[in-house]
């Protein structure tokens, strides 16, 4: 085992010296024999040490025992031990999440709080083992490609060194090194699917196979380097949409391509992972150009006339929850609306403006004539507006230019817009109002700086972005 784990560990540049490393620590065979390899390391590496166990308040005096075995084996280790005691059934029913999922949730919450306190990294004891069942379960319950990859050697700072070791490498270790350890009783049970896969799946895969895990340890690899490739080739086009809203390349791009740029876009504005029916749905609105989409978390996904938008549900201020009434007076400074846009009001004279326009030459179309702004208020869209964009010598209904502008329908009734007198003079996302533009003539501007609470067509605000893997 101590050659497959330095291998793992020399494969994927898992440690440097010096490092401080929190190992998580169950007092199970897999953690122990990891604590206890580390330890082995500690001289070659410089490694400073720390385990966490966790109660998780689940199977009282077994829980109680296993605790006592992990800090009495880390004093035999010479390892600080730090003991956490969780009531998992009550935060899990707060949260609304299962008890497995809320405990590996609260397990990882305190490694992440344990290791930040050293600006260190996080040691975990899956096994070879681990990640094929990981890979089972994902496969029965109809994965992608990415699902077959099974738990990864290394997250961020989470370190996987026994990636390499199968349990019966664990085994074989613990007895040669006499590692006392405790077995979770929870473990034995086929009421737990992961169980089932362990003492029954895999021992009839084994009579086909005996070597079933080494093989699809390979699978897991190889499916791990396609799917890296594929991530490759997804990343400019969630970039591209993410700067400026371009789609073309995502619907150009095959579908394993485009389905992965809308995983990439969803990880980075939420941190969520839409699943297969998901992006299925989502690849179909933005073929037939309209169309939209409930994602996790309350999110939501929409074509509107072939512009894609990605919404928070608690983000969309509809007309019926919010007063036509609101009106804010025209000053300089920054108003946030009900519908959560920035405005931000900015008074120059024309030789700063001419400054302005030479590097920003998109600032024209929100820059007005500051004196002809009289009883000024900003307020949103009623029954009957009317707007004459500068330029065009066209009066048209509201309903009709957010039309032609592409502003979906829930965001109408929230954009604001600036009343003089009755007269509109500027309409967020569309421009400014005949009269109110700046002429060769004006000597002060002020110009409306704006921030969207949401994408509005093409209103979409540029963002710079890195996406890491996850």
């Amino acid at each position: 085992m101590n050659i497959k784990c330095r291998q793992a560990i020399d494969t994927y540049h898992m440690l440097s010296q010096g490092d401080s490393v929190i190992v998580g620590l169950s007092g199970g065979a897999d953690s122990c024999a990891l604590l206890h390899c580390l330890c082995g390391l500690r001289e070659d590496f410089g490694l400073r040490l720390t385990a966490v166990h966790i109660n998780h308040g689940i199977r009282g005096e077994e829980a109680a025992r296993d605790a006592k075995c992990a800090a009495d084996f880390c004093q035999t280790l010479d390892v600080p031990f730090r003991l956490y005691e969780c009531d998992i059934p009550t935060l899990a029913a707060e949260r609304g999440m299962g008890l497995e999922e809320c405990g590996r949730t609260v397990r990882y919450e305190i490694f992440v709080r344990e290791a930040a306190k050293v600006d260190g990294k996080i040691a975990t004891a899956h096994t070879l083992s681990d990640s094929v069942e990981t890979m089972l379960l994902h496969m029965i319950r109809g994965c992608s490609l990415h699902g077959l990859r099974g738990i990864p050697p290394v997250r961020g700072n989470i370190i996987r060194p026994l990636i390499f070791c199968q349990r019966s490498d664990i085994e074989t270790y613990c007895a040669e090194n006499h590692i006392d350890y405790v077995t979770d009783s929870t473990n034995l049970s086929t009421d737990y699917t992961r169980n089932k896969i362990r003492l029954e799946l895999l021992p009839l895969m084994r009579e086909i196979n005996p070597a079933v895990v080494n093989a699809l340890g390979r699978l897991a690899e190889s499916a791990a380097a396609d799917d890296e490739y594929l991530n490759m080739l997804a990343a400019p086009l969630a970039q591209e949409f993410c700067e400026n809203g371009r789609t073309e390349g995502i619907l150009a791009a095959p579908e394993p391509v485009a389905s992965r740029a809308l995983i990439r876009i969803c990880s980075h504005r939420w941190h969520i992972t839409p699943e297969h029916r998901h992006l299925t749905a989502m690849l179909s609105c933005m073929r037939a150009g309209r169309g939209s989409v409930n994602l996790p978390g309350d999110h939501l996904f929409r074509v509107n006339h072939g512009q894609m938008l990605f919404l928070s549900k608690k983000d969309l201020v509809h007309h019926d929850k919010i007063s036509n009434e609101w009106q804010c007076e025209f000053g300089m400074g920054e108003i946030i609306t009900p519908g959560s846009q920035k405005i931000f009001l900015q008074l120059v004279d024309k030789t700063k403006y001419d400054i302005i326009r030479k590097f920003h030459q998109n600032v024209f179309a929100n820059s007005l004539d500051y004196d002809t702004i009289k009883q000024a208020i900003f307020r949103f869209r009623r029954e009957g507006d009317s707007f004459t964009q500068a330029g065009r010598g066209v009066t048209k209904s509201l309903k009709k230019l957010f039309n032609e502008n592409k502003i979906p329908v829930e965001h109408r009734y929230t954009l604001p817009l600036l009343d003089c007198g009755g007269r509109i003079a500027w309409i967020y996302g569309v421009g400014v109002g005949e009269g109110f533009q700046v002429t060769d003539h004006t000597r002060n501007i002020v110009i409306i700086h704006t921030e969207p609470a949401v994408s509005l067509g093409t209103a979409e605000r540029k963002e710079e972005l890195s996406f890491d893997e996850t």
